[in-house]
């Protein structure tokens, strides 16, 4: 599949959100995400993500989160285990939508993440605990997050491709030894080129009071910091 059909196909996509958005009440949020991982060397990588969330279809900020960390692979390019920090400002809005301010949060996490491959299918696991401050509270959470990308097409080169993305997140608060949340994702995206790639999706992101959809537009990038040096035939 070109790169050109990709496009259309993504647009295509988009176009049938879009108006399922528009055939019914303006209660779906938007999240745009930039995902950054970066490899230092073999052993060593950067990550990091930016995420601009509404509570509705692209209108009434819900959130802005900073995250970055650094990572160590304890095999080669697996196994990696992280420590990282987050900020996070979350507008609150009462019954009537009027906004009360806005919670800001101080986050270190520690994840552990690994892969693996089921024929041409990519696994991620991922385990994340949390320690969250507030101006007036501390919180304590873990998530688990496992992903899977299905490749659809691929070039001859074996470069850019379509795939979908599918993701499930479960989120416990563990101070208070309960149930937090749980995210379940469909989507689909290509690869610009072996670095880059773009996606688009559909989240449920059920909590304790509430259920949600969320659409996701997704930037990722996994330029290195230098070029890896290539043996010469």
């Amino acid at each position: 599949m070109s790169i050109n059909k990709r496009f259309i196909l993504l647009a295509g996509l988009l176009g049938v959100i879009h108006l399922s958005v528009m055939g019914q009440s303006n209660d779906l949020g938007t999240w745009i995400i930039y995902f950054g991982n970066q490899k230092i060397n073999d052993k060593w990588n950067i990550q990091s993500d930016f995420q601009y969330r509404d509570y509705r279809f692209l209108s009434q900020r819900n959130q802005l989160l900073a995250r970055a960390g650094i990572g160590y692979n304890l095999k080669q390019n697996n196994h990696n285990i992280l420590l990282g920090y987050a900020y996070i400002a979350t507008d609150i809005y009462d019954q009537y939508n009027i906004s009360n301010g806005t919670k800001v949060e101080n986050r270190v996490y520690q994840q552990y993440l690994y892969k693996n491959n089921i024929g041409t299918n990519s696994l991620t696991h991922r385990f994340r605990i949390e320690e969250r401050f507030f101006p007036n509270e501390f919180g304590l959470r873990g998530r688990y997050f496992i992903s899977l990308l299905k490749p659809l097409s691929k070039t001859n080169g074996g470069g850019s491709k379509t795939y979908l993305s599918l993701y499930n997140e479960l989120f416990v608060d563990i101070k208070g030894a309960q149930f937090d949340r749980n995210r379940i994702y469909t989507g689909i995206g290509f690869g610009i080129n072996e670095s880059l790639r773009v996606e688009t999706g559909y989240m449920i992101q059920a909590q304790k009071n509430i259920t949600r959809g969320q659409l996701q537009f997704i930037l990722f990038n996994n330029l290195p910091f230098k070029k890896q040096n290539q043996k010469k035939v």
